[in-house]
């Protein structure tokens, strides 16, 4: 990096591309995650000297190369960078994956942190300690919502407590979502890019379970009454639009006079928006711990 603040954009710029693609055609295997997060590093000094542009094509590669290892690592590994000294580094990389991922990747990547309760806790608390809260909502909504901890994506007896001479308290559906309200209950008043809140991501998806999707209601009750910025929907509606009758009904039973209000809409008249977050946005800043 030093070598970097001396010379110049042009001088600099063959080898830096260079470097990347290297680093992009290394295997990625069980013993590379410290290599992974290295790269993130690199990556997060290069956009800060402002001399070789967007980086957009090795960033791209980077969320997937970076998902591609995490799926071939246990959760005890992701943890113990998580809980140490590459904490930084894997924040940095989660942002990259929101930022630059596709939906496949962000969808590999909650799948990973969902494994065990043990590494979820390691993960939203990482990214609260590191960061600004924007970025765990932007990872709730584009990485969590989609999953329950009922699934098959997840492992039951790793989220379930045990105590000695107690019965074990299974895991609800949607406790890793009540969990991140534990830890910062604002991401749920929050809007993202689209200024949609949680709640109108969540039954958006199609996919959202009802127990999570009741569970991101009860964190900000309000948000059943505002209209979803994108399709003009009420969350019951939307919710009934992607085939989630049951969370439309109960959504529906908490304020009923909607019903009066809420106009017939033809969703796919309608032109969804679509925006991305400037990467300042999600992405932790130097000056946090």
């Amino acid at each position: 990096m030093d070598m970097i603040a001396i010379y110049t954009e042009t001088d600099l710029s063959n080898v830096v591309e260079a470097c990347l693609n290297f680093l992009h055609r290394v295997n990625t295997t069980a013993q590379s995650l410290p290599l992974l997060l290295n790269r993130a590093h690199l990556l997060r000094k290069l956009l800060n000297t402002n001399k070789f542009g967007s980086l957009q094509p090795s960033l791209v590669e980077f969320a997937a190369d970076f998902v591609k290892g995490l799926g071939k690592i246990s959760h005890h590994t992701s943890r113990g960078k998580l809980i140490g000294e590459g904490k930084r580094q894997f924040v940095h990389a989660t942002a990259f994956v929101i930022k630059y991922g596709t939906k496949d990747v962000r969808d590999k990547l909650g799948k990973h942190v969902i494994k065990s309760m043990n590494l979820f806790s390691a993960f939203i608390n990482a990214i609260v300690s590191i960061s600004e809260p924007v970025l765990l909502q932007y990872v709730l909504n584009k990485c969590l919502l989609q999953y329950s901890i009922a699934s098959p994506h997840t492992s039951v007896p790793l989220w379930t407590v045990r105590k000695h001479n107690e019965p074990d308290i299974l895991p609800i559906p949607s406790l890793h979502v009540q969990k991140v309200f534990e830890l910062c209950p604002d991401v749920f008043q929050m809007v993202d890019s689209r200024k949609r809140l949680p709640l109108h991501c969540a039954v958006a998806l199609g996919s959202t379970s009802f127990e999570v999707v009741m569970e991101v209601f009860k964190a900000y009750k309000h948000a059943a009454s505002i209209r979803d910025p994108v399709t003009g929907l009420f969350p019951f509606q939307l919710a009934a639009s992607t085939g989630n009758y049951k969370a439309s009904y109960s959504l529906l039973l908490e304020n009923p006079s909607l019903v009066a209000t809420a106009p017939v809409v033809n969703v796919s008249d309608r032109k969804r928006k679509r925006s991305t977050p400037a990467l300042n946005d999600i992405l932790p800043s130097e000056s946090k711990p």
